[in-house]
């Protein structure tokens, strides 16, 4: 199965943003693309990766098995805890204060 390649005036349109910020993004190397010459492609996926990396992250990491150990609990406990309280910044704003 091909996959369907987007060119950067297309993720512009998804994003509301210029093809301007999305080739200066691939130049960057802030957004994954592969160039065709002078010309830049984006794959679907990679512009998902690219809009949440920890979601992407999560997906292509190995299965891991080893039980947690005493750090790893506490660092849960404690990002656990700040969420409760508040402490966190909502994805969507971080992105926006980033320009993604």
């Amino acid at each position: 199965m091909i996959e369907e390649l987007l060119t950067p005036k297309e993720v512009a349109e998804k994003l509301a943003v210029s093809p301007k910020s999305v080739r200066e993004w691939l130049r960057q190397g802030k957004l994954k693309g592969v160039r065709v010459g002078r010309l830049w492609r984006i794959r679907e996926r990679d512009l998902e990766a690219f809009l949440d990396p920890v979601f992407h992250a999560m997906e292509i990491a190995p299965e891991d098995d080893e039980p947690l150990t005493e750090e790893d609990k506490k660092a849960i406990a404690e990002a656990e805890n700040a969420i409760a309280q508040g402490k966190t910044k909502p994805w969507e704003q971080v992105k926006r204060k980033m320009n993604i």
